[in-house]
């Protein structure tokens, strides 16, 4: 069984195995944890294994997720005493988590992890009942832009695709969402913005780092002209697809980028503590991909 460690600090971003995860536009960081290791358990065919070090008042816990959504807390066990004998095997204490469809408001839990898959669950039976009784209507996700009733269902089509692994058919559709949005109102639009952020976020799913990163950018740029409250975590979604490339030219061209972006918000006095370390990084990756390639 794949493990792997997952830390959320008190800023509220999340590394898995020191990657940053970066959550969907208008998507928790507890529920983004969930669904990566969702995507972990679906690639492996089989279920995963975390362990979950939530900001440090709050201890840590083993998750297991299995392919299907579903997932169980593991209980740690405890070290028996020297001499003593031992306790039994801990008892995994089952959390069921069928794939969620994104909710225009979903209860603040908490804020954990757990707390995240406990409200799940629960949305999930209390959606079963109200889907017994009548047939409810397309959810709208979460988003800082209200979408219209056919915008919001098309991005959570798009949402679904990707939760199911169909990640070439939500990119067909987000690009062509994108497209059309851009034409009709011009790049700068709310919901064109909105949809863009979605296309950056299916493509990186698909592993295209390189069209991910202009995507993401072209949203930061977009919102750090418009003095978006909103920028330094499009800045930050950014420096995550950023990460993943490899060709050292275009490590340093988008680089630079992120960092005159950092540059600007940190004039503005709106990053947190978080971004500057972040903005670091980009700076020393920079510095060292200029030497290879110059």
């Amino acid at each position: 069984m794949a493990r792997f460690e997952v830390y959320v600090s008190d800023e509220g971003l999340a590394e898995i195995d020191g990657e940053f995860l970066v959550p969907v536009p208008g998507q928790s960081v507890d529920e983004a944890v969930l669904d990566q290791l969702h995507r972990y358990a679906v690639e492996r065919g089989e279920a995963v294994e975390a362990t979950v070090t939530e900001r440090p008042e709050k201890g840590h816990f083993v998750l297991e997720v299995s392919p299907d959504g579903s997932s169980r807390l593991l209980v740690p066990p405890e070290e028996p005493p020297l001499n003593a004998e031992p306790e039994p095997e801990p008892v995994p204490v089952p959390v069921p988590v069928p794939d969620p469809v994104p909710a225009p408001s979903r209860p603040a839990v908490g804020g954990t992890v757990i707390a995240a898959a406990m409200a799940r669950a629960a949305a999930a039976a209390a959606s079963a009942q109200a889907a017994a009784l009548a047939p409810a209507p397309a959810a709208a996700p979460a988003s800082a832009v209200v979408l219209p009733p056919e915008l919001a269902g098309q991005i959570s089509q798009m949402n679904a695709l990707a939760r199911a692994g169909r990640l070439d058919e939500a990119r067909a559709l987000a690009s062509e969402l994108r497209r059309r949005l851009t034409d009709e109102a011009g790049a700068d639009d709310p919901y064109a913005v909105e949809a863009r952020a979605m296309e950056a976020y299916i493509v990186h799913l698909c592993g295209d780092h390189r069209e991910a990163v202009v995507l993401a950018l072209a949203v930061a740029r977009i919102r750090c002209g418009a003095g978006d409250r909103r920028a330094p975590e499009d800045v930050a979604r950014a420096v995550a697809a950023w990460q993943w490339l490899d060709d050292e030219r275009a490590i340093v061209v988008h680089g630079q980028e992120l960092l005159r972006m950092w540059e600007k918000l940190g004039h503005r006095g709106v990053l947190t503590p978080v971004h500057t370390e972040l903005a670091g990084r980009v700076r020393t990756r920079v510095e060292e991909s200029s030497g290879v390639f110059v």
